[in-house]
């Protein structure tokens, strides 16, 4: 018999997506789903066309709660989870027809605690972009996986998208009261898996507006993304020393990531640029021999690293042309 597999999709002011990520959902070829909606206490129609689902299929079950954020409404569907399996995935995306089926599979296959897809982002504007360096599917170790994860085209440190055994789940928890809890959730994850599993067929659509929790302008709650990147660095090389090259590189990457949104809302931390300066110029020889990184991205951390003036003028140029992290 097929295992039960839980998908908890947390809901919040998507009505115009909505439809769409849950047609996906209901159109899978694995059948055996639980299928967990959460109405974080949207204020348009989204709680209503929850509940018209649950009517129609009998998978479907509907949580209406008050509004917590992202985390709140994640941990409220993990509460009453019942599959040996759990996906989340966001209401604004979509995922193919064989998403489950194939990602069941690669964990059955490979005795992974973890199965990651390759992913689609689909902008506004109709653009999509695909950024998946590993071309077969590939078992990582616990460590391996714990050194590629912050890296583009690779494992990437979101929650959603992935299947997970639910057992790894059961002291962790989504922060709430965070913004970027992916940053603070997904390591923790991956240091109890015994192995992950990586699949470079695109099997999940990511729909990046703007407005969304990742993309909306910046305040003192972003610094929660600088946050978690300096407890993930501090944790996982504490635990395995060896990682302490690739994880500087990965702390710089995404250190930058932070600048660049400073920059884009043209807010400026002068203190905290310096420190990430400062972060960037002790990893440069780690930058300069990461195999993870492309050498047009290391090129952008040596510019960052020792002209500041110019990286940002080249930054915004290129922005306004172009969607780049």
């Amino acid at each position: 018999m097929e295992e039960l597999i839980s998908v908890v999709v947390p809901i919040y002011n998507v009505e115009k997506y909505l439809q769409k990520c849950i047609d996906s959902i209901l159109a899978q070829t694995y059948r055996h789903l639980e299928i967990i909606l959460v109405d974080d206490g949207s204020p348009d129609n989204c709680g209503a066309i929850c509940d018209n689902y649950a009517q129609e299929d009998g998978r479907v079950l509907v949580i209406h709660k008050k509004n917590g954020g992202l985390s709140s409404a994640r941990n409220a569907g993990l509460e009453i989870a019942k599959g040996e399996l759990i996906v989340f995935i966001d209401s604004d995306d979509w995922i193919d027809a064989n998403y489950i089926e194939k990602l069941y599979d690669d964990i059955s296959e490979s005795g992974a605690d973890v199965a990651v897809p390759a992913f689609c982002i689909s902008f506004e504007n109709g653009d999509c972009a695909v950024d998946s360096r590993v071309k077969e599917v590939t078992t990582y170790s616990k460590k391996e996986a714990l050194e590629v994860f912050l890296f583009n085209g690779y494992l990437t440190p979101c929650v959603a998208s992935k299947m997970w055994k639910k057992s790894l789940w059961q002291k962790i928890r989504c922060p709430e009261g965070k913004l970027f809890e992916d940053q603070y959730t997904t390591y923790k994850l991956l240091m109890l898996a015994n192995k992950i599993v990586f699949d470079p067929e695109v099997y999940y659509y990511y729909f990046k507006r703007s407005g969304s929790i990742g993309h909306s302008s910046f305040s003192k709650r972003t610094y929660d993304l600088l946050f978690g990147i300096g407890e993930q660095y501090q944790v996982i090389t504490e635990a395995y020393p060896e990682t302490t090259s690739t994880m500087k590189v990965a702390r710089t990457v995404w250190e930058l990531v932070f600048v660049n949104m400073m920059i884009c809302s043209k807010y400026n931390d002068k203190e905290t640029i310096g420190q990430v300066q400062k972060h960037a110029r002790n990893a440069f020889l780690d930058v300069v021999t990461c195999k993870y990184l492309p050498a047009v991205r290391k090129a952008e951390i040596a510019l960052f690293c020792f002209n500041f003036s110019a990286y940002r003028f080249i930054y915004i140029k290129y922005k306004s042309k172009k969607k780049i992290a």
